[in-house]
C-alpha cells in the first residue's frame, strides 16, 4: 500500500503592504498575485507549491492577505467567548470592509490549513514605532501557531552586517511565546544561501515525524540549489575556454586595420559570450530579463602569436627600406612583436630582397598560423567579471521584477579578485593547455569547472560564514 504524499503549510502574514507577495515571489521563483504599492492588494489566501520531494511530499506556501484595521479585530476577537471559532463562522463581504475582510480571511488561514506562520516586519521601522504589531501578534497567539519573523526591507547586504536590527526585533517580541526566532529574509537582495537557513529554522520548530519531513525538504532544496550553482559555473566555464581558445588570424601583418580589425572581431565574440552566459544565469534563478553588456578593451589586452608580415606590403617597402639590414631592423619593423625571431631572419636574409625577408619572417613564426588572441591577463578578468555577474544574480530576488543591472558592491570585488587570484597559476595552465592547436576542445572543462565552484563557495561562505553545508 503506498503512503499518502505528506504535506506542510507555511503561511506568508503582515501587515498590509511589507511585501508578502514580494517575498513569495522571490521564494517561489515565481510571479503569483499582484505587486503594488498600495494597501490590500491581496484579499484571498492562496496556496502554491514550495518544495516537492521526489515521493510527492509538498510543502505549501501560503500568500495571505495582509492585517487591515488589527486594532479593531484584536478587540473584537478579545470580547467573544471563542475567538477563533468567531473568525470562522463570521460572514464578511469585501465590499463591505476591506480591511476588515483581508484580516479575517488572512486568521482564518492560520487556524485551518497552516503549520508555521511566517510574519514579516519592516526592518526600516523600529519595534516601538510599528504599533501594529502588538495587536497582531495578540491576534496570532489564539492561533497557537509558532511564527518565524522574518525583517523584510533590509537592504542590500554589508561587508560587516550588523545583526542590530534582528537583536531588537527579537528583544521587543521576546513577551510573546508563539515568537520561535527572528532572522532577516530581504524579499529584493537576499542570496539563495540565505534561503536555506530559513528552510533550517523552519524545520527546527518541529518535533518528531514533522521534524523528519520538513529535513527532507531542506535536502530537496540544497540538492536543486547545488545544481543551480553547478550549472552556472559549468556556463561560465565554457564562455571562458571558448575565449582561451578564440583567435583572429593576421594576414596583413601588425600594421594597419587588419589588426584593429582582429581586435574587433575578438571583442564582439566575447561580448556576446558574456551576454549569452549572463542570460543563462538569469534563466537558471527563476529570473527574467535580459542582460546589458558593454565591452572595452586595449591592445594590452590581446596576445599576438606568430604574428606575419605581408609579403606584398614589404615588397613595396624594401625599395625604400634597402637600408634595413640584420634582425634588428625586423624587430622594429614588425612593431617589436618578432621576439627573437630578427636575429634568425638576420642570419637568412643577406640574399633576399624585402618581399624575401616577409616570408622567411612568415616561415620562422609559424608558417600561415599568425594569431591574436586573448592574454592570459584579460581572461582572469573576464573570470572576475562573470563571477561578479553571478553573485548579482544570485543576490537578486524575482520578487524585485525584471532583472536590472546594478554596480557590484566593492567588497564583492576584493573578494572575488582575492580568491581567483589565490588560483591564478592553474588558470593559467588551463589557458595554456585550451590554446594547443591540437587539443582535444572539451580538455580542461572538468577542472576549470571544479575551480569555479571551489571559487564561488569561497567567496559565499566568506559572506556568509554558516553556509558552508548548503553550498556543498
Amino acid at each position: 500500500m503506498t503512503e499518502s504524499p505528506r504535506k506542510l503549510s507555511l503561511a506568508l502574514l503582515s501587515h498590509t503592504n511589507v511585501g508578502k507577495t514580494t517575498l513569495a515571489r522571490t521564494l517561489l521563483r515565481r510571479d503569483i498575485g499582484e505587486v503594488l504599492d498600495q494597501t490590500h492588494v491581496t484579499y484571498e489566501s492562496t496556496a502554491h507549491t514550495l518544495l516537492e520531494t521526489r515521493t510527492g511530499d509538498t510543502m505549501v506556501l501560503w500568500d495571505t492577505p495582509g492585517f487591515g484595521d488589527s486594532i479593531s479585530l484584536q478587540r473584537e476577537m478579545q470580547a467573544a467567548e471563542e475567538p477563533l471559532k468567531w473568525v470562522q463562522e463570521g460572514q464578511l463581504s469585501p465590499d463591505h470592509d476591506r480591511a476588515r475582510y483581508a484580516s479575517y480571511q488572512a486568521v482564518k488561514t492560520l487556524a485551518e490549513d497552516c503549520d508555521v506562520v511566517l510574519y514579516l516586519v519592516n526592518a526600516a521601522e523600529a519595534p516601538a514605532d510599528a504599533g501594529y504589531v502588538t495587536p497582531e501578534m495578540e491576534i496570532l497567539s489564539w492561533t497557537d501557531k509558532p511564527v518565524l519573523v522574518l525583517l523584510n526591507q533590509i537592504g542590500p547586504q554589508q561587508e560587516h552586517a550588523s545583526h542590530l536590527d534582528v537583536d531588537r526585533w527579537r528583544a521587543h517580541l521576546s513577551r510573546w511565546p508563539i515568537v520561535r526566532n527572528v532572522i532577516g529574509l530581504d524579499a529584493f537582495t537576499r542570496c539563495w544561501v540565505e534561503e536555506g537557513h530559513l528552510f533550517e529554522v523552519i524545520r527546527d520548530l518541529f518535533e518528531g515525524e514533522q521534524k523528519a519531513l520538513a529535513q527532507e525538504f531542506v535536502k530537496t532544496w540544497r540538492q536543486e540549489r547545488q545544481e543551480t550553482l553547478r550549472a552556472s559555473m559549468d556556463t561560465i566555464a565554457g564562455e571562458l575556454l571558448r575565449a582561451a581558445r578564440d583567435g583572429e588570424q593576421l594576414v596583413e601583418g601588425a600594421w594597419g586595420n587588419d589588426k584593429n580589425q582582429a581586435m574587433k572581431a575578438l571583442a564582439t565574440r566575447m561580448e556576446e559570450g558574456t551576454r549569452t552566459v549572463s542570460d543563462r544565469l538569469i534563466s537558471l534563478h527563476g529570473l527574467d530579463g535580459r542582460a546589458s553588456i558593454e565591452l572595452r578593451t586595449a591592445l594590452a589586452d590581446f596576445d599576438t602569436k606568430a604574428e606575419k608580415l605581408a609579403p606584398k606590403r614589404w615588397g613595396v617597402m624594401g625599395g625604400v627600406a634597402s637600408g634595413l639590414a640584420g634582425g634588428l631592423g625586423a624587430d622594429i619593423a614588425s612593431g617589436g612583436m618578432s621576439f627573437g625571431a630578427g636575429m634568425v631572419l638576420g642570419a637568412i636574409a643577406g640574399g633576399m630582397g624585402a618581399m624575401g625577408v616577409a616570408r622567411a619572417y612568415n616561415t620562422v613564426r609559424g608558417g600561415e598560423g599568425a594569431q591574436i588572441s586573448w592574454s592570459p591577463e584579460v581572461l582572469q578578468r573576464s573570470a572576475e567579471h562573470l563571477m561578479l555577474r553571478y553573485l548579482a544574480v544570485a543576490h537578486f530576488g524575482r520578487g524585485r521584477g525584471q532583472w536590472r543591472e546594478r554596480e557590484a558592491p566593492n567588497f564583492w570585488k576584493r573578494s572575488v579578485q582575492e580568491t581567483l587570484n589565490s588560483r591564478r597559476v592553474y588558470f593559467n595552465g588551463i589557458w595554456k593547455e585550451a590554446r594547443k592547436p591540437q587539443g582535444d576542445p572539451r580538455a580542461g572543462r572538468a577542472d576549470l569547472l571544479a575551480m569555479l565552484c571551489g571559487c564561488a563557495r569561497d567567496v559565499l561562505v566568506e559572506f556568509y560564514p554558516d553556509s558552508g553545508h548548503l553550498i556543498g
